[in-house]
């Protein structure tokens, strides 16, 4: 037990004290047990996923050799598939009860720090906060890191490969038509950089957001994403009142990540966005007509969910919204975030 400046603790923080150490010793046992229970179920859907991935070779050879069998395979993949399924969400709810008990215990731990902890000490509410800040920063800059990797970087390589063919063909004196062509090439890549690298600012200081609030602020994202990916959007949006800051902000945010991961695998379909209010609830819903994909087979593909999923519904749940996805093969994918009001 800790003591204030080398004095033993008063009776009313030794009793406070006390009560906090039970609740620990009634709770560690729980996240043992969910611990353990995550584990077990992990090493089972371990064992399905190799079972269907060799039930679904085994499949796709007895139909391109039509082998009777086939139907059979085909029944057998269905069902691992179910209880790939059903042991994914016990999982899922598996590992967020650790999760919750895991922070409670490090909530409850902290206020025995507080009982504890001599005058003038840190306090650890607040260096958990400054830790979860600091947590937050590296996610966004690998973030950053990605959007530059894939935009400006790109575009630079690829105005530098030819401008390293300018160079040689003006270093030869010859084609001077195909040197013209190499520099309008360049000229044309160096525009598409000059937007990259603007589209990059605009996207990392959205201003708009705070002066305009967020309906005109995804309008006028939605026509930038237009004009640069030639990708038609249908906007509905109702006239709204204003949402605290940082709610306009995340919902922002959450229509950027959606319409970046229509880029890589919608290939172009048209892109709907709908913001309504419903009673007590603003509901933004972001739709594209892509190819689609089954959530659940990505998931256990990767072994965790779409990055840009994740950051989503991460984004959401800061701010007290419910994140959903709806997506199947051939059948698009669709984005509905529930946001809560007062």
């Amino acid at each position: 037990m800790g003591a204030l400046e080398g004095t033993e603790l008063p009776d009313a923080l030794r009793e406070a004290h006390r009560i906090v150490a039970e609740q620990l010793s009634y709770i560690r046992p729980l996240a043992d047990q969910a611990r353990a229970e995550t584990e077990r179920l992990s090493a089972v859907l371990r064992q399905i996923d190799r079972q269907l991935d060799e039930v679904v070779m085994q499949q796709r050879v007895a139909v391109q050799q039509r082998i009777p069998a086939a139907q059979d395979l085909g029944q057998r993949v269905g069902e691992l598939r179910t209880q790939n399924r059903d042991l994914t969400r016990a999982l899922d709810v598996e590992r967020h009860t650790l999760r919750q008990l895991d922070q409670l215990i490090r909530q409850i731990a902290m206020s025995s720090d507080v009982l504890a902890g001599p005058h003038g000490a840190d306090d650890p509410w607040a260096l958990a906060l400054r830790a979860q800040v600091i947590y937050g920063r590296e996610e966004e800059r690998t973030r950053l890191a990605r959007e530059v990797h894939d935009g400006p970087a790109q575009v630079l390589a690829n105005s530098l490969m030819v401008l390293e063919t300018c160079y040689t063909l003006a270093k030869q004196g010859g084609d001077n038509e195909k040197l013209l062509l190499m520099l309008d090439r360049l000229r044309g890549a160096t525009r598409e950089g000059m937007q990259e690298v603007r589209r990059f600012i605009a996207d990392l200081r959205p201003g708009v957001v705070r002066e305009r609030g967020l309906g005109e602020a995804i309008k006028e994202y939605s026509r930038s994403y237009t004009n640069t990916y030639s990708t038609p959007i249908t906007i509905d949006i109702e006239p709204i009142a204003r949402l605290p800051e940082d709610v306009e902000l995340v919902t922002y945010r959450i229509v950027q990540e959606a319409l970046q991961n229509a880029i890589k695998y919608a290939r172009g379909a048209p892109l709907s966005i709908h913001l309504h209010r419903r009673a007590e609830h603003v509901i933004l819903v972001v739709r594209d007509e892509g190819p689609g994909f089954d959530p659940y087979e990505v998931v256990r593909r990767a072994g965790r969910s779409n990055w840009g999923l994740t950051s989503m519904r991460e984004r959401a749940e800061l701010i007290g919204a419910q994140f959903r996805i709806a997506s199947r093969p051939g059948h698009g994918t669709e984005v509905t975030v529930t946001i809560p009001v007062q």
